[in-house]
């Protein structure tokens, strides 16, 4: 048995702490369990928009980073590609270059920035190397909340970034929208 993808893995730690059963989440993602359990177990890589589906059951969002600068350029579930493709224009790259990278022909990348909605995690992720960027999972709340499963990798259990944001935030933040967490809850309520 190989190692399931790192996203597929956070998903699943996720969904494992809110005590989602397998079938449940599949099925509220529109999804077939054991098309889950082969993610789950590495047998197979999901479809981007099945990754999706599946991370927002358990509060996560599949988004377009940028490492260099720590900024999320997309969390859309309709533009994660287009944001890849503007980043790469806006580097100066050509669909050439990202080819070379990617060890593909320029046709191949202009079929992945126009057909995104069938594209596989493994292709997704490599264009999205390829031109400097990455996949990551991010909670879905205001950006205030410093605290997410990409940019806080220093433990999951929420320790580490009780100290950095509301101690519920890896739980799903309480704020309301556009609102920061500490500000909305008393500092006795986040400990």
């Amino acid at each position: 048995m190989t190692a399931p993808h790192p996203l597929i893995a956070q998903i699943h730690r996720r969904r494992m702490r809110l005590r989602i059963p397998q079938k449940t989440a599949a099925k509220a993602a529109g999804l077939q369990a054991t098309m889950v359990a082969s993610w789950e177990k590495g047998r197979s890589d999901p479809a981007l928009r099945n990754l999706i589906a599946y991370a927002r059951v358990v509060g996560l969002l599949v988004a377009v980073v940028n490492p260099a600068n720590r900024q999320t350029l997309s969390s859309d579930p309709d533009t994660l590609i287009s944001a890849i493709a503007a980043h790469r224009k806006s580097e100066g790259m050509l669909r050439g270059d990202v080819a070379r990278r990617m060890g593909a022909t320029g046709q191949q990348i202009h079929e992945i920035e126009q057909n995104a909605e069938r594209l596989r995690l493994p292709t997704a992720e490599n264009y999205a190397n390829s031109v400097g960027l990455a996949l990551a999972l991010v909670f879905d709340r205001p950006r205030c909340c410093s605290c997410d499963p990409f940019w806080c990798r220093t433990d999951e259990s929420g320790e580490h970034c009780a100290t950095r944001s509301c101690g519920r935030c890896l739980h799903g933040c309480p704020a309301p929208d556009g609102e920061c967490c500490e500000a909305a809850v008393p500092a006795r309520a986040a400990s």
